[in-house]
Parts: C-alpha cells; structure tokens; sequence
C-alpha cells in the first residue's frame, strides 16, 4: 500500500483520483463536479451521500450557479469561485488530505477549485438524530426535563445556553484511530483548578485505541484505579448537571455518540446526591441524603449481617424474634448462606431479565416473576420466608442509589461478603466494613479525595459535600465566598 501524500495538490484530478481510492468500494461516496463556463474554473464536490442533507447540497449547487450568472459580465476566475465559498458561511480551509478524509467523516461536503492547492468544507448534516427527550436512568419529580442525545452539537448547545460566560472554555479531542470519534472537554476557567485541568489534558491525549463508541471506555482509561470496584467518574444525561457541576470547578468530557457525559473529579458523596437535592427544600433534601446514606450501607451488609446472625450470634437476637426465625426455619434443608445465596442470584436473574425484555413485558416479568418465584419457593420449603423478605429489601435499597454504577458495585461486593460473614460471623463483617471504607479514603479522582474529610481547614467545604444548606446560605460556585449574612 503506497504511502498517503499529505498535502493536497493542485490538480483537481490528481485529488478526485486520490480520494476514489481512499474510498474505494463504498458506495456511499460521491464526487459532483460543477461545470460552469469555459471561462470558469470547475469545481467538485465530495462528500458521503448517508451523512449530508442532499437537499440543502442542491441548494448549494444552485447558489454557485446564480452567483455566476449574476456576474456573468465579469470575468468568472478562481477569485470568483472563492468568493462564493466564502459567502457559505461556516467553511474551513483544509490542506491535508488526512484533514479532508475527517471532514468528509463529520458531515462535511468538501469543495476543491481546480488549480487552488486547498480544499473547503461546509457542514452540512444530514443524517437522522433522536429526539431531545426526559433522561431515562435520571429521573427527577422537579426540575429541567431535557436530557442529552448522541449529536453532540446539540448537547453542547444545550450546556451552552445554560452557561452564558465566555469564561466556558472548550477542548476538542479526536480519539479512535478508526473512528476518529469527538470528544469535548468543558471548564470554565474561573472556577476549575489548573492543575486539574492539566491532567484531564495530559490523559485524554494520552488515550490509544482504535475504535470509540461510547463515553465509558474514555472512563476505564481515565479513571485513577482501575481494579477499584467503585466507579471514580460520574457520568450524567442531564444538562443542567452539567452546569452546576462546571460552576463548582469540575470538568465536563463529552463524546459524540453518546448522550452519557463524564465530570471529574468526583467524590463518593456526588454518586448518592443527585440533581434534584437543589430543587427540592433543603431540610427534605437532608432527608433523603441521609436515607441514602443508609440504604446505602443497607444494600450492602443486610444480607451478610442477617446470616452472620443467625448462623453465629443467636444469643444477639431477641428471643421473640430469634423463635420466629427458628420456627420458619424448620423443615429448610439449606443453610442459611444458601438461601440468601440462592435468593440473591435469582433476583440478579430477574432484574437482568428485566433489563434485556422489551419495557411493555419487562416490569411485568419481574414483578410477577419475583411473587411467584418467592412464594413457591417458601411454601416448598427451599427457603424461609425472612431470608426472602431481606433479599427483597436489599433489593430495593439498592434501587435508591443516584448512580446506576455505584448500585452495580454494590451487587458485586455483596456476594464476597456474604461468604465472609457466613463463615466468621459479625467479626468477618466488621473487617469487611472496616475494608471498604479504608478503600474508598484511599481513592482519588484527579488528586481530589474521593472520600472527604472532615478538617478544620476545610471545614466549610467537607461539609458541604455531606448536608445540604439552604439556598441564601449556599455557595453557588467554587470560588464564592462565606454566606450571606442573615438578614
């Protein structure tokens, strides 16, 4: 395979050659050549027929032609031609032809002008995009509606006309060697720490791969720990997340492709907050932030300290309790580490089943799945009934989690720490807790902790992170100072 010359030429026909071998055996490409007259210089447009509006590309022809015509009495030369192409608006001087291939790719009909050794590319997309719609993972009772798409154009826009600053500043990143996919990052300078900023540079350039598709495989090479089961970028659908999140010193990284946009650095803290605490009234914001905190903690150890208790510490049960556990447990030839096991992995079948079915029979499957699975397994004696009812609560705490990626790693650590609990009781528990929350102080997210501190230095803003204050007393942005004072 010959090498790829860099610069365009002058010759039209030496560039149409070059490009129909480039593009060969695709059908979607196409050269139009506009003739004019003898006097005119001939122009050619290419482009892929499955990502231009042809209909506004007519237009462009037509444009070209009643340019000449309305300077008929003048003599039509390269000038002429170039003057029309500016007069397009929104055109880009290419010189490369690896700067044209990847225009050519963004929807771009690119113009060459016999004779001019550079080529023009006017945008023109024409392919079909969904709808801007109610995010689905991120569903808020109050608050903006809008959530991203996979145009990333429009998702830019709709960051932008939150944030009306020209301290907003914009990185643009091709990565994918195959598919040259766009990636945005997005700061505003006044607020984002620039070391910060650095980094998130030094590592999005730093990025190799051939094909990119979606914004989590920029996380998995991003990310500080990449064995950490916990997810150390948070990723949003939702717009005005966005915005509140770069006000606050943190970046935006947006792909084109996917409407999940990533915002580092995050805390453990910014994974169980969701948008909706600044809409809702602080005190019942506070509320729920605590009762995440606990479904959190719920969601992860209820299982393994139900079977801890049972199995070991008996005598830590009150009497009432512990005979109704007993008596249900008669007849139940598994121990107890089974039938939580064997619950949890039919609930995970069932929420998975959930997921992959369409959504008119998905809700439905699971629901009447899980009553019938769990009551036919309790009448036959496989399982007892609390055993059934912890895993449903764990199940359901689960679902109280913000973040979609921090309930997975939930799923996940529950299983390990079952089997320990089952066979060292609550002292195996305790160093399972102790563990983890070790781990999650020693994580980082782009030299910030991903765990905050309580200190007297930073007293103010660790707090924050924790309780929501009421709104003349909050600070809207990073660098905001202390509150107003009470009127």
């Amino acid at each position: 395979m010959t090498e790829r010359p860099g610069e365009l030429l002058s010759s039209l026909e030496q560039n149409m050659n070059l490009l129909s071998q480039l593009y060969a055996d695709n059908d979607c490409f196409v050269i139009r050549y506009l003739d004019g007259t003898e006097a005119s210089p001939q122009l050619a447009i290419a482009y892929l027929s499955v990502l231009v509006d042809e209909e506004r590309l007519n237009e462009l022809n037509a444009s070209f032609l009643n340019h000449g015509l309305q300077r008929k009495d003048s003599f039509v030369d390269e000038a002429l031609a170039l003057e029309w192409i500016k007069s397009l608006g929104g055109a880009t001087e290419l010189q490369h032809i690896d700067v044209v291939v990847q225009a050519i790719a963004d929807s771009n009909a690119v113009v060459f002008i016999d004779g001019y050794p550079q080529a023009f590319g006017v945008s023109l997309p024409g392919y079909a995009t969904r709808s801007i719609d109610e995010p689905t993972l991120e569903v808020n009772v109050r608050g903006p509606r809008e959530g991203f798409i996979e145009d990333i154009q429009k998702n830019l826009g709709m960051v932008l006309r939150r944030l009306k600053t020209p301290e907003l500043k914009i990185l643009t990143y091709q990565i994918g060697k195959q598919t040259s996919t766009k990636v945005m990052a997005m700061y505003l300078q006044n607020q984002a720490e620039p070391s910060t900023v650095d980094e998130v540079k030094r590592r999005l350039a730093a990025i190799q791969m051939n094909v990119l598709v979606d914004s989590a495989q920029i996380e998995e090479w991003i990310q500080d720990s990449t064995f950490s089961p916990f997810a150390q970028i948070m990723n949003t659908e939702r717009p005005d997340r966005i915005a509140t999140a770069l006000n606050q010193g943190k970046i935006a990284i947006m792909t084109d492709g996917t409407p999940n946009v990533l915002i580092v650095p995050t805390t453990f803290f910014d994974l169980l907050h969701p948008s909706e605490d600044l809409y809702e009234r602080f005190y019942f914001a506070n509320f729920l932030r605590v009762l995440r905190v606990f479904t959190f903690f719920l969601s992860l150890f209820a299982p393994s300290l139900y079977i801890a208790l049972t199995t070991f510490h008996l005598e830590m049960i009150p009497t009432p309790l512990m005979l109704a556990f007993m008596a249900t447990k008669a007849g139940v030839p598994f121990p107890t580490f089974i039938e939580a096991m064997l619950m949890e992995v039919v609930f995970e079948v069932l929420r998975e089943a959930s997921l992959r079915l369409p959504r008119s029979l998905g809700q439905s499957v699971s629901i009447v799945g899980a009553l019938i699975i769990g009551e036919a397994a309790v009448q036959s004696g496989i399982v007892s009934r609390p055993v059934v009812i912890v895993v449903a609560l764990t199940g359901i705490a689960s679902f109280t989690m913000p973040s979609f990626n921090t309930a997975i790693s939930l799923r996940i650590l529950r299983f390990p720490i079952m089997f320990i609990s089952a066979s060292t009781g609550v002292f195996g528990l305790a160093l399972c807790m102790f563990a983890i929350i070790l781990h999650l102080c020693s994580l980082k997210s782009f030299g910030t902790l991903f765990l905050p501190t309580l200190n007297s230095l930073q007293m103010r803003n660790a707090l924050e992170k924790y309780v929501l204050l009421p709104a003349p007393y909050r600070r809207l942005s990073k660098q905001e100072g202390h509150s107003h004072e009470k009127r």
